[in-house]
């Protein structure tokens, strides 16, 4: 176990190290490529373990392996000196603030294409395509007890507005009760009538994320999608594509009535017939405690993806579809957060990313890469907030001077960065503790 979380935290430092270079080489290469003086590029944080100079700057490897940095001339403003042995290039205090924008947006764009990159080449091999997004958002089951079944929401009933979102699929109706944690309005379309219902989400936790809980689910047909390794369900033999037919007796249309007939599992053996490419066998499975989920399962999913590859040229009209999926669903969990729809437990800090890092990559290289894909978007996103000491920060400074057509004083400047630094640790230090406070629930 303690092995275990070592080399998740070795791997979470890796990838988080590895996409901070990504954005400071494009920093770096901006900068340069626009004739910058740079000082020095740096692997790593605190004391020096290696310096050497280099034509145009120092190349400089650091003991502490979080990414790194690049330092400009100038930066500072005049009072920032240069070294005994600098390199070539103007200050960066002397460059035109055109120059100055494409340095501090490169970093952010850097990532972005990393994260572009990896789309195209993953889907290329490969993705799986949510089904999901293909069907009407009609409730196939409803949960007893939860907060869709108390306001009166029915199977049969289509989904078309949560909150201020109108839906037209389950993958967006999905996403958006997912990401609603707090009360908002459902509405409904049933047989021709428009309804409006008023819903309280339950809290429920997803890789020990917290998410928003209602209680509705879509007409699945009972094929097994996934099956987890360990689990009862693989020792009994059972496998993606396996469509199941009854369970003791009990015969289904959709997957959630299998999932009804299931909870009520105590772990005892079940008879399952599942029918497999024409035939039908019957298989004795006993369902074991989960605590995460806090009852006993098969350790089986439903069929919700189809695996599609996506050829050249059209991997990359797929891959930036990606890529703008991924950048609303930030910027929407970002409006949430201003609006006080969802807490900041909502978001993930370092410890859940660390986590949710490890799980992803005992699935195997093609899931970690996809998932250091959108954790690279994030990061540029995240970068570009109008926060002092972000990149987003820097440039309204920028933009402000544009507006003045003169550079606001080298003290002005540094108070805000001041500000700004004091605001993002206390940011910091609330969103790491509700991070970790997730792990002891």
């Amino acid at each position: 176990m303690v092995l275990e979380s070592a080399l998740t935290i070795l791997l979470f430092l890796l990838v988080l190290g590895a996409l901070i270079l990504v954005h400071e080489m494009g920093h770096y290469l901006a900068g340069r490529l626009q004739g910058f003086a740079v000082d020095a590029f740096s692997i790593g944080f605190g004391p020096r373990l290696l310096d050497r100079k280099g034509a145009y700057n120092r190349w400089q490897i650091r003991w502490i392996p979080m990414g790194g940095f690049v330092k400009f001339r100038g930066e500072a403003g005049p009072d920032d000196e240069a070294p005994a042995d600098a390199g070539p290039g103007r200050p960066f205090y002397e460059m035109p603030r055109w120059r100055r924008f494409l340095v501090l947006v490169m970093g952010v764009t850097f990532n972005a294409l990393l994260a572009y990159g990896l789309f195209a080449g993953l889907v290329w091999h490969g993705v799986e395509e949510s089904l999901l997004r293909e069907r009407e958002p009609r409730v196939g089951f409803v949960a007893p007890g939860l907060p869709a079944e108390k306001a009166g929401v029915r199977p049969g009933d289509v989904l078309v507005r949560l909150g201020s979102r109108k839906v037209s699929n389950w993958d967006d109706a999905r996403e958006e009760i997912a990401l609603n944690q707090k009360p908002y309005e459902l509405v409904l379309l049933r047989g021709g009538e428009t309804l409006s219902v008023r819903v309280e989400p339950v809290a429920a936790t997803f890789l020990k994320q917290p998410v928003g809980e209602i209680g509705v689910f879509p007409a699945l047909p009972p094929v097994i999608g996934a099956v987890a390794d360990p689990s009862p369900a693989l020792r009994a033999g059972l496998a993606p594509g396996d469509r199941i037919v009854s369970l003791d007796g009990q015969t289904f249309a959709y997957w959630d009535e299998f999932q009804r007939a299931m909870a009520s599992s105590d772990g005892a053996p079940r008879r399952l017939v599942v029918e497999r490419e024409g035939s039908r066998r019957e298989v004795e499975v006993a369902p074991e405690y989960n605590a995460e989920a806090g009852r006993y399962l098969l350790g089986i999913a439903p069929q919700e993806s189809v695996w599609t590859r996506y050829p050249f040229p059209s991997n990359f009209a797929k891959a930036a579809s990606l890529t703008l999926q991924q950048s609303t669903l930030a910027y929407r969990t970002l409006k949430r957060l201003v609006t006080r729809q969802v807490g900041l437990s909502a978001l993930s800090g370092p410890v859940s990313i660390a986590y949710i890092t490890g799980k992803v990559a005992r699935t195997g290289l093609y899931n970690l890469l996809m998932l250091v894909a959108v954790i690279s978007l994030q990061l540029a996103f995240i970068n570009l907030l109008p926060i002092p000491g972000l990149d987003g920060g820097q440039i309204i400074v920028l933009a402000a001077e544009g507006l003045f057509r003169r550079d606001l004083p080298m003290a002005v400047k540094d108070r805000i960065l001041q500000v700004g630094f004091v605001l993002l640790i206390l940011f910091s230090v609330a969103v790491l503790f509700l991070d970790v406070a997730k792990f002891f629930k």
